[in-house]
């Protein structure tokens, strides 16, 4: 267990403010990863589940579809892990329910790597999707400018534009996705800091 007598000559953190700092940091991850994945979480749920009709040069690949479910569920995981640490913080400060240091060290590192996993996915699906997008561009005829079609007389945007809105909302998506992920490993790394360098008296 982790040891709530400390050795306050080496520096390290008591279990006090260790477990502050679960509690304190765990709100701040969850709510930041929740603000940033709104965007992401529906539009995923949106193409995933709902099956919207888009255009067959949107139409997205087998690839892109297994890694959209992988992110889908590494973020909504991730936000209810960052939840987790505060009630590991509750525990830490009950010497009762303390936990012992190597299951600290463990539930943490599965945040890091849940984290890592979530940003992996998008980092390939925004090679796939923008990759796409370029493709289009560098393939557009000579003399040609217009990135958007809209119809005439319409505001719906011809199916066969280079870029379209929801490109756009996807992209968007992708970067809030990728700081979701960014501040649960970022809170998840500065508590295994914090955690790692508690010395407990023998």
């Amino acid at each position: 267990m982790i040891d709530s007598q400390d050795n306050y000559e080496s520096g390290s953190p008591n279990i006090r403010e260790i477990a502050q700092d679960f509690r304190r940091l765990g709100w701040v991850g969850f709510w930041i990863q929740s603000l940033l994945g709104i965007i992401p979480i529906f539009l995923l749920i949106f193409v995933l589940f709902l099956r919207p009709s888009v255009p067959s040069n949107a139409q997205n690949s087998a690839l892109d579809i297994v890694l959209g479910y992988a992110c889908l569920f590494a973020l909504i995981f991730t936000m209810y892990w960052c939840f987790q640490y505060t009630r590991i913080g509750s525990k830490l400060e009950d010497p009762n329910q303390r936990p012992a240091k190597a299951e600290v060290i463990h539930a943490l590192w599965l945040g890091i790597v849940i984290n890592l996993v979530g940003m992996s996915c998008i980092i390939l699906i925004g090679f796939s999707i923008v990759g796409t997008l370029l493709y289009r561009l560098l393939t557009l005829p000579p003399g040609a400018s217009k990135m958007f079609s809209p119809i005439a007389g319409t505001t719906v945007f011809d199916p066969g534009s280079i870029v379209t809105p929801f490109n756009m909302v996807t992209i968007q998506a992708m970067v809030n996705a990728m700081g979701a992920e960014l501040v649960g490993m970022a809170v998840s790394l500065w508590l295994l800091s914090r955690v790692s360098s508690h010395q407990s008296k023998s």
